[in-house]
């Protein structure tokens, strides 16, 4: 059982139910370009107001709303707050961690409700990188696909940034694998 203290020291390298002598490859989120963009948005919503209240403060002072669209902004600046936060919070908390022994995506589908799916490196038999439009290609992210053995669904890393890197990572270190010992690489299945 972690301490309650052990925030503190976990690293880039920490993660639950971490096996003992895994070692983490590759941390992924989503590209940075989606964040900014958002957060952009959240920036207009921010402004818009105070821009036509500028326009708006003839009318505004005349009939003594002032106070009234002081509140109303008020309130508008908090439920903004809380779409800034929540989408924040969403883009920290869902990641792709890729280990020496398997792949983990961890999906936060609120603030309570997490789902968490791994798949070893010995089940995947195709990798596949998909960059689509002028903006993927210009800020270089994509979605990196991965296809496993039996009827498993594919393994979907979306928007992600330099998703050809990201497959040369995982291939190289499972043929690198495969290289070193005789017998196939990971568990028999």
């Amino acid at each position: 059982m972690k301490s309650l203290f052990s925030i503190f020291k976990d690293t880039y390298n920490s993660f639950e139910n971490k096996e003992a002598g895994e070692e983490v490859l590759i941390l992924i989120r989503r590209h940075p370009f989606f964040i900014i963009l958002q957060l952009v948005l959240f920036m207009v919503l921010f402004l818009l107001p105070l821009i036509l209240g500028i326009f708006f403060s003839p009318f505004l002072l005349f009939n003594n709303l002032v106070g009234i669209s002081l509140l109303l902004y008020s309130l508008w600046c908090l439920i903004l707050w809380q779409m800034m936060f929540y989408l924040i919070t969403m883009y920290a908390l869902d990641v792709w961690i890729v280990t020496d022994r398997r792949i983990i995506d961890s999906t936060q589908h609120g603030f309570f409700n997490r789902s968490i799916s791994e798949l070893h490196l010995s089940r995947i038999q195709d990798i596949s990188v998909k960059t689509d439009g002028l903006i993927q290609t210009f800020f270089k992210f994509g979605d990196l696909e991965i296809q496993t053995a039996g009827t498993e669904n594919k393994f979907k890393f979306l928007q992600i940034p330099r998703p050809n890197n990201v497959k040369n990572q995982i291939m190289s270190h499972i043929s690198s694998n495969i290289h070193s010992t005789d017998k196939p690489y990971g568990n028999p299945v």
